[in-house]
Formats: C-alpha cells, sequence, structure tokens
C-alpha cells in the first residue's frame, strides 16, 4: 500500500486486490463520511528499520463496533490461503474472504 501525503492529506492507494477490500473495510469502520467518523491515534514509534509496522487505534468505536469483524469481500473469484496453517480456500467475487487462525485469509495472487 502506498501512503501519498500532501499538506494535511493523507493517501492511501492499495496496490493490490486483498489491500482494496482492508482499505474498503477500514473506510467503512472510520465513518464513510456519514454520520460520527472515528480518528486514528498513532500507537508507540514507528520504527522503520525494525517490524516496519505502524499501529493505530480507531477512537470513538462503540462497543459493538469494537467487537464486530469488518467484512472482507473477494474483489473476483479466487483462492486464498492462511499463513500460519497453509489451509486454502476458494471464493467467489462478492463472498466475505474468510478469517483462520485468528486473522484475515491472504489472496492468492
Amino acid at each position: 500500500m502506498k501512503i501519498r501525503l500532501d499538506k494535511a492529506i493523507a493517501e492511501f492507494i492499495p496496490e493490490n486486490p486483498a489491500e482494496t477490500a482492508e482499505l474498503q473495510a477500514l473506510w467503512v469502520r472510520m465513518g464513510n463520511c456519514i454520520g460520527n467518523n472515528k480518528s486514528l491515534e498513532p500507537i508507540g514509534i514507528y520504527v522503520p528499520s525494525e517490524k516496519n509496522v505502524a499501529q493505530f487505534h480507531i477512537n470513538g468505536l462503540t462497543p459493538e463496533e469494537e467487537k464486530a469483524v469488518p467484512e472482507f469481500i473477494a474483489p473476483y473469484d479466487t483462492d486464498v490461503y492462511c499463513s500460519t496453517c497453509n489451509k486454502t480456500v476458494h471464493v467467489k467475487k462478492g463472498e466475505q474472504i474468510p478469517i483462520c487462525c485468528g486473522k484475515l485469509m491472504e489472496i492468492l495472487d
């Protein structure tokens, strides 16, 4: 995923269908410009040379929203796999991408 900064605007640009699905789920969870919007607050520090992961907390979620699992929809007919147990599942366009071993299965490219 590319991130482009322009003054006070941050653009997230997905580079593959899995990132597009994840960005869409984040967009819906953040408020989708309708009703009460949420905000992202950085957690800890970002050190590129270590895990190269930046973490953010979503502020403003209701208790129901915190418990909800976002739906990730397959952008096309594809196989998805679990990087933990190597299970593979075929999903059709528009179907929900399943969760396995506690995390979202990944689209095979």
